[in-house]
Order: C-alpha cells, then structure tokens, then sequence
C-alpha cells in the first residue's frame, strides 16, 4: 500500500539517484577538495597537506606577478569574447542570406572548432616564424618591403596572435548558435515589418536583435566561461611568453601546481577565478534582464 501511494516518488528518485551519486562524486567533491586545498601548502608528495590559512589568498592578491596574470586573462578573454559575439553575429547573419555556396562557407567557417589543435597550432607557428621564410615575413617582405619580424619574441604582437588563434578555434560554434537562432525567427515578422516601411538596420534592431537575446545571452556565458579558461593557446604557441605576456590564469595554475609543486597557490587561483566567473555571469544575466528581457 506505501509502495501504491509512493509510486511516483519511488520512480523519481530510482531516476535520480544514479545522476545524484555522480553529481556528489564528480562535482561536490571535487569541488570542496579545491576548497580545502586552497588553505593548505601541499606539494602532491608529502602527505598530509600543511594547513596554511589564507597565505595563498593574501599572496594571490598582493604578489605584482599575479596581478599581471590576471589582467593578461581579462585583456585576452574579454578581447576574444568580444570579436566572437561581434563577429560571429555579422558572419552568421550573412550565411543565413539566401547566397550560392552558403553550406560550403558554413563548413569552412566550422571546420577550425573541430581540427586538431596542436596542428592549428603548428600551421600557425610557420606563419609566424620569424626568418625570412616565415608566410608573414614573406608577404610584408613582397608587399611592402619589411624585414623580418621575429613576432615570437615580441611582448606587444603575440598577445594579438594568441587572441586571432583563439578566435579560429572557437568562432565557429558562436557562428553555429547564432545561424540556429536566426532561423527560428518567423519570416513573417520580417514581411509585416517590411510592409510598414521598415529598412534593413530596424529589422536588425527590433526585430532580429530582441528575438535573439537567449542566443546572445547563451553565447555570452559560455564565451566568457571559455574566454577566461583559455589555456590552450598560451601552452601551445608561447608557454606563457614572451616576458609573460600571454600568462593567463589556468595557465599559471598549471605551472604552479603540476611543474612548480604549489598545489595549494594553484587552487587559491582556480577559487579565484571560479569567484570571477560567478560574478560576470551574474552581471551579464543582471543587464540582459534589464535592457531586453
């Protein structure tokens, strides 16, 4: 009889527990481990961790190198973040025009997000590379007569190429978002607009722009979660250089809990961040809301 009254909530949580165990183990507890980890000066071989209260915090804040890696990871996440959403919206509203060859175009703007990325990486690298036979050098050189750059060992230029690289790899999905969400709009709105004597830039802006928000707002969490992660191109194409230029914050993270053995600083800053991250999400929800929602 208790089974007969409690049917549905028997199924529900048989349902649900297997995804709660694996919420609990692969999310909460890892996550509190980070916590915990946070407060001690542990060096993954000595064992139990040195409890070390807010050291890495305090240092987090005041050392200048952190300090600078953290403003590297704002300048190169928000610069990426921005030309996707910018970039992103323009190509896609031009590939869902009714143009010959548009699937082709659509492929070759989605096919970086899905290459390798140590082999972008390596065609990008020949094109930087900083003899006279390196692509650029070769073409400023037939162009407008430069010499060589040696663009790797140069503190002002590769973070621009860490941001261009970033943006090849991860513009293609933001264009795919985009395209799926302008096809959702209904053509008539478009037709009933026209009627009334609308041109192209008020349908794009009372018309496509409010009916888009949940894409733009779907982007732009995700694109800045991403951006502010973004790790793969300074290992990749500079190792953090030249004069620590391109040092983002996962990046140190990793060097300082794999290679440098300070795996409580490299948690302080993944807590760090983690708190960043709420934040900017919670301001972008606050001004969606605001202006559009």
């Amino acid at each position: 009889m208790w089974r007969y009254h409690h049917r549905k909530t028997v199924i529900a949580y048989a349902i649900l527990t297997p995804m709660m165990i694996y919420m609990a183990v692969f999310l909460w507890l890892p996550l509190v481990s980070l916590f915990a980890l946070s407060f001690t000066d542990w060096n993954i071989i000595q064992w139990p961790p040195r409890f070390a209260g807010l050291k890495n915090y305090a240092r987090l804040v005041s050392d200048p190198y952190y300090a600078h890696v953290m403003g590297n990871t704002f300048k190169l996440g928000l610069s990426v973040l921005l030309i996707n959403i910018v970039v992103g919206f323009g190509v896609a509203v031009l590939l869902n025009q009714p143009i010959r060859g548009r699937l082709l175009f659509r492929t070759l703007w989605y096919l970086p997000s899905v290459l390798s990325g140590a082999v972008m990486a390596q065609v990008m690298l020949i094109f930087l590379s900083g003899s006279e036979w390196g692509v650029l050098n070769m073409l400023l050189r037939s162009l407008f007569g430069m010499e060589p750059v040696f663009w790797m060992f140069s503190p002002t230029w590769m973070p621009l190429w860490v941001v261009l690289y970033a943006c090849w790899r991860s513009i293609g999905w933001v264009i795919i978002f985009f395209l799926a969400g302008l096809q959702a709009i209904d053509p008539l709105l478009y037709e009933a607009a026209k009627i009334d004597g609308a041109n192209r830039l008020q349908l794009l802006r009372y018309i496509t722009a409010p009916l888009m928000t949940p894409v733009f707002i779907f982007v732009s969490v995700t694109g800045l979660i991403g951006a502010l992660q973004m790790w793969e191109a300074p290992l990749v194409l500079t190792r953090g250089g030249p004069q620590n230029s391109t040092m983002t914050l996962v990046y140190s993270m990793y060097e300082d809990a794999f290679q440098n053995l300070m795996v409580g600083m490299g948690t302080a800053q993944a807590v760090g961040l983690l708190m960043v991250l709420i934040l900017g999400i919670g301001v972008q929800f606050r001004f969606y809301k605001r202006y559009y929602l």
